[in-house]
């Protein structure tokens, strides 16, 4: 059973969103997720621990608290967030990555195939176009909609784009 943090800074904490709040979510957008709820558990715990390595602006609010919310000292559109308050964002985004990462376990980058450029009918056979991952092809992470998501709330905004120079 999950441990949802409230924005008190719960011990032991290992989850943001219920595994309905992602059930409904995932309905909603169109997500494919598993239905099993012990399966969506250990989704939601391993995109909560992802979120614990993203730089976060501010603090932790209290030190005891398990996850990377509530924090304090976070400023969004000019305005200091209450200390005890977890943006929906933040939720939101644990979801999608959560989402994300069981797409990637499903199909993962580096067994992605390419468009096929030849098939034969008799006696089968397919070829694929080559998929050249450079670094394009990446794991639940940048350029993702949880990133866009968690965008307003990390220690530097656009962190995870390319520098372009010109």
């Amino acid at each position: 059973m999950l441990t949802i943090e409230d924005g008190t800074g719960v011990p032991g904490a290992d989850s943001y969103a219920t595994v309905d709040e992602f059930q409904a979510r995932a309905d909603d957008y169109g997500w494919d997720v598993p239905t099993q709820g012990d399966m969506i558990e250990r989704l939601l715990r391993r995109s909560a621990e992802a979120m614990n390595a993203l730089r976060w602006q501010g603090c932790r609010a209290s030190p005891g608290q398990a996850l990377a919310w509530p924090r304090r000292d976070v400023v969004v559109d000019g305005e200091i967030l209450p200390d005890a308050h977890i943006p929906a964002a933040i939720k939101y985004g644990q979801m999608a990555l959560a989402a994300e990462m069981h797409a990637d376990d499903i199909n993962p980058p580096e067994s992605r195939r390419g468009a096929v450029l030849r098939e034969k009918v008799d006696v089968l056979e397919v070829q694929y176009a080559e998929v050249k991952n450079e670094g394009r092809l990446m794991r639940a992470a940048p350029n993702r909609p949880s990133q866009v998501q968690f965008a307003d709330y990390l220690a530097r905004r656009g962190w995870y784009l390319p520098a372009v120079r010109a």
